[in-house]
């Protein structure tokens, strides 16, 4: 008996997310350049050519990731948007460092991703695709929290933050022990001062 096609979106679905999640692992560990999408299949368990099929190339599947990243962020921005401003600048600094992280695995994943984020060779295919430009409501929200709250310079808080940010994935692709939660923390305690 043929599937129904919500079956086979279901398995559609699953197979491009076990794709993105062995590419996102693979990626974190040996890098954007040394990555194939052959490894990537292999990882995943699914035929060579499926990658390919669902992604496109490489790049496309990177770009996935990403986009898959900035969307649950903003999923998770909207489910909060009349709550504190301190939870908004939380969400949007762990979502940068860690993911969202909403179980063990999506932790690892989250990780991952961060790491893949601070790759030079990830960072420039994914600027080539503007996706600087579609994190551009992300940085505002980042902005308006900073606002919120009281800051007297909320783009030159949000540029520290964001640098902080970036050197902290940049020390955690590095080493993958460097302490994200901590510098979290450290980020957050950055603007704290401002909300008492």
């Amino acid at each position: 008996m043929p599937r129904t096609p919500e079956a086979s979106a279901a398995v559609r679905d699953a197979t491009r997310a076990r794709i993105r999640r062995a590419a996102v692992l693979l990626m974190a560990e040996q890098g954007y350049h040394a990555t194939t999408l052959r490894q990537v299949a292999a990882r995943a368990g699914v035929a060579d050519g499926l990658p390919s099929h669902h992604f496109g190339s490489k790049s496309g599947l990177l770009i996935d990731i990403a986009d898959r990243w900035r969307e649950r962020t903003r999923a998770a921005l909207a489910a909060h948007q009349d709550d504190d401003p301190g939870i908004t600048l939380r969400l949007l600094i762990r979502s940068a460092l860690l993911g969202l992280d909403t179980s063990p695995e999506e932790a690892d994943e989250g990780r991952a991703v961060s790491a893949l984020l601070a790759d030079p060779q990830a960072r420039d295919v994914l600027r080539a695709a503007g996706a600087d430009t579609d994190s551009a409501d992300l940085l505002q929200a980042l902005e308006d929290a900073l606002t919120r709250i009281g800051s007297p310079d909320p783009e030159g808080d949000r540029l520290v933050l964001m640098a902080g940010i970036r050197g902290g994935l940049v020390l955690a692709a590095e080493d993958p022990g460097f302490p994200l939660r901590q510098l979290e923390d450290a980020l957050l305690e950055r603007v704290r001062p401002l909300t008492t």
